[in-house]
């Protein structure tokens, strides 16, 4: 673990800014539909459940706003409403899942729009982040140097996932830059 350098991670601004748009787009049209809309009961539903949905929107893109990664040669330690650390060596479980939706008429250059989920877990903690991380590749990197020297176990569709982002499961990949962009 010696080749680990401490790098912050965090998710991009301009997309945290993009989502507060959203977010305040989907806001306006729901206030707006409540008052225009203040005496039929569908419409107060309709755009009661828009305003419910957005507010939530919101809440986890300033989440993603402070989060924070901080990654050094001990471990992991992901701040957003609450902090949470990780020691490299107590590890117990590493996985590494796509989530992706069908494209229609998908040209075989095309990538498939999907996002990555990287969670370490031990005895006591659990954390999971998104391939939209800056300097994602680098975590995952370091965590399957982890995973080889504390002998943690990696399932076969983790190791397939890692194979897809170009790095290697046994840990012989070289270190990708921490300030590139998620995946």
């Amino acid at each position: 673990m010696n080749n680990i350098t401490p790098h912050t991670l965090r998710y991009p601004l301009f997309d945290i800014y993009w989502d507060y748009a959203k977010t305040a787009f989907g806001l306006l049209i729901g206030t707006g539909g409540l008052i225009y809309g203040g005496s039929n009961l569908i419409s107060l539903l309709f755009f009661g459940a828009i305003l419910v949905i957005f507010c939530f929107f919101g809440f986890q893109s300033y989440q993603r706003h402070k989060s924070s990664v901080v990654v050094d040669t001990d471990g992991l330690a992901f701040t957003a409403w609450t902090q949470k650390s990780i020691p490299w060596k107590s590890i117990k479980n590493i996985e590494l899942r796509y989530f992706g939706r069908p494209i229609k008429d998908r040209r075989s250059d095309q990538k498939p729009k999907g996002v990555l989920h990287l969670t370490l877990k031990n005895d006591d903690e659990k954390i999971t982040i998104d391939s939209s991380l800056y300097g994602f590749r680098y975590l995952v990197w370091c965590a399957t140097k982890a995973a080889k020297e504390y002998k943690a176990p990696l399932d076969p569709g983790t190791v397939g996932n890692m194979l897809d982002i170009g790095l290697d499961p046994d840990g012989d990949s070289e270190m990708p830059d921490p300030h590139t962009a998620g995946l």
